[in-house]
């Protein structure tokens, strides 16, 4: 399982690899070099074999040089040669240091750089391991010259309680190399993801796009199942929830995005949590959890672990969670189920805390020039129904009008004449309403539940001016208690209902009936008309299956989860009717 700093950074890179291997090969010919000198002027050392001393440290050196020009000369570093110059900082100290004065000689520093070089290189795990082939060295050499008996050779003395100690001081430095060297590298690698979150916040994509690879990232990040962003648009209290799962490459990892209503986001919004929590189920179904303030401190009381109803929805062993808000409109909360740390790591859940509010500010740009779109867009759509009414609507009434006085100055003419004009005014009458419809539909519906049932009963009554058709809306309730998405929904249908009964139907009378029953809100839109070419009741499986029905109705029953049935008598009339789930009229 990869750690925490392993799933941070990135991929490695050839040049990050050749920028490395150059520095320590600098250093290791200035290690080299400096050993050389300082032989020379203390005459004292190494005490014996001065002579081969000197030439291992000269062979030492020139091979140090020899990997130094080579590496200036290469665009990409071979694993074999990481390996093997490591290898030789290994060996090269021991060696040495056996002929000169063993564990006690001045030139076991070099075997500080074999432990620098790893730490510089890899981290804890690589510098851990490279002190132990240090000690393990260093104890065959002690076994090496003791058994065979040439310790008189290369050594006055080995002394076995100062090699212990010196193995102690190897291992300790090792250990503090090691982990000083992971401090650094996660807090880079940590401040460089942090930068490349940031980056995610791009206009091009809006912020659907913004969200899905936000989720994306963090699931990677900590190796997540599922992870889960619910928020909560305080400006309209509109609910969404955007939902990743876990695939097995960054490209199938599909998030789903989902508006929810008042009952749905308690689920996501119960209770009072802290800043940041992490929580764990055992298999007899008990919770423990952690908890950070909104400084990062931890907190002393363990927090409350996540609602029943939200444990139903996404079951989990393991379970971080961040509370946000983003500027003034969005809070939320983000939900990382089953992360790759399955026990409480409190460094991964401080990051998420720092890298969500990190992130937020960009978010929330794109936030607001996505809303200064959609308004600007509305604005303009206003303006040119505006435009409309003024200019082409007019225009066309004025030209019907025209064609009204010839056709009745035409009485006496032959009677093609005047069944002609007849027909021009009715095309242009036809004009004039689909104009009319078109600016309505143009026009922005911003409803409130307090407003919807006036909406529903105002629609009804243009529709009876304009068309003539004797219209009726019924609605047993004074209040609903719907979201504003289901109210906007429902005021489109009912315009859509009454355009088709316009065009299509032929019908005197239509009534709209809007009630709740058993719990369920239910649309009811009934004519007296031709009906559609099909007789019998028909849902909306079987009205996909067969292709028929209100194809812009059928959509925006469908994206708020309700169902339809049409009902049909050709030449007596049809009925549209629609019911929209509990959960939604709750």
């Amino acid at each position: 399982m990869q750690t925490f700093l392993e799933r941070l950074r990135a991929p490695s890179n050839p040049e990050e690899a050749l920028r490395i291997e150059r520095v320590l090969a600098t250093a290791r010919a200035i290690l080299a070099g400096s050993a050389l000198v300082a032989v020379y002027f203390d005459a004292s050392n190494p005490a014996r074999f001065a002579e081969l001393a000197y030439i291992l440290l000269v062979v030492y050196l020139a091979q140090c040089v020899l990997v130094f020009g080579w590496l200036r000369l290469r665009s990409d570093v071979p694993r074999w040669l990481v390996l093997g110059v490591h290898a030789s900082d290994v060996i090269w100290p021991a060696v040495i240091t056996l002929f000169t004065e063993g564990p006690t000689s001045p030139f076991f520093v070099l075997f500080s750089f074999a432990l620098l070089a790893a730490a510089y290189r890899w981290g804890f795990r690589e510098t851990v391991m490279t002190a132990a082939a240090v000690i393990s060295l260093l104890f065959a050499e002690i076994i090496f010259v003791t058994v065979t008996g040439y310790g008189a050779l290369f050594v006055e003395e080995f002394e076995l309680n100062r090699a212990i100690m010196r193995s102690a001081y190897i291992m300790i430095l090792g250990l503090l190399l090691g982990y000083l060297a992971d401090e650094d590298k996660l807090l880079r690698a940590e401040t460089t993801t942090v930068a490349r979150v940031m980056g995610l916040g791009r206009v091009d994509v809006g912020l659907r796009g913004t969200m899905r690879d936000l989720l994306r990232e963090i699931q990677e990040i900590f190796g997540a199942r599922q992870v889960l962003l619910a928020a909560n648009d305080t400006s309209n209290q509109r609910f969404f929830l955007w939902e990743l799962w876990q695939a097995s490459s960054r490209s199938e990892a599909t998030v789903h995005l989902s508006e929810l209503e008042s009952n749905q986001a308690a689920a996501y919004f119960a209770g009072s949590v802290p800043a940041a929590w992490f929580c764990t189920q055992s298999g007899a179904g008990k919770i423990e959890t952690a908890g950070l303030e909104e400084g990062g401190g931890r907190l002393r009381t363990p927090p409350n672990g996540p609602s029943d109803a939200f444990l139903s929805l996404h079951p989990f062993r393991s379970l971080m969670g961040v509370s946000f808000r983003f500027g003034e409109d969005w809070e939320g909360r983000l939900f990382v189920l089953d992360p790759a740390a399955e026990s409480y790591q409190e460094r991964e859940l401080r990051f998420l805390q720092r890298l969500l509010a990190q992130i937020g500010p960009s978010v929330y740009s794109v936030y607001l020039l996505q809303r200064l779109r959609a308004r600007a867009g509305a604005m303009e759509r206003a303006r040119v129904a505006r435009d409309l009414h003024d200019g082409i609507l007019q225009s066309l009434i004025a030209v019907e009008m025209r064609v009204d006085v010839l056709r009745r100055r035409a009485a006496g003419q032959p009677p093609a004449i005047a069944d002609e004009l007849a027909h021009i005014q009715d095309a242009l009458r036809q004009e004039v309403q689909d104009l009319r419809e078109l600016m309505e539909q143009m026009r922005p519906v911003n409803l409130t539940p307090q407003q919807l049932l006036d909406f529903l009963a105002d629609a009804a009554e243009k529709f009876q001016r304009a068309t003539g058709i004797a219209t009726t809306f019924v609605c047993e309730r004074e209040e609903v208690a719907l979201s504003p998405r289901v109210c906007r929904e429902l005021a489109r249908i009912v315009q859509e209902a009454l355009v088709n009964v316009r065009k299509h139907s032929g019908a005197q009378h239509v009534v709209v009936r809007f009630a709740a029953h058993n719990g369920r809100w239910k649309l009811v839109v009934d004519d007296d008309g031709r009906g559609f070419p099909f007789a019998g009741r028909f849902d909306l499986a079987q009205l996909d299956s067969e292709r028929k029905g209100p194809l812009v109705i059928k959509e925006r029953v469908r994206s708020l989860g309700g169902e339809i049935t049409v009902e049909s008598t050709p030449g007596r009339g049809s009925r549209l009717e629609i019911t929209l789930p509990s959960a939604t009229a709750q």
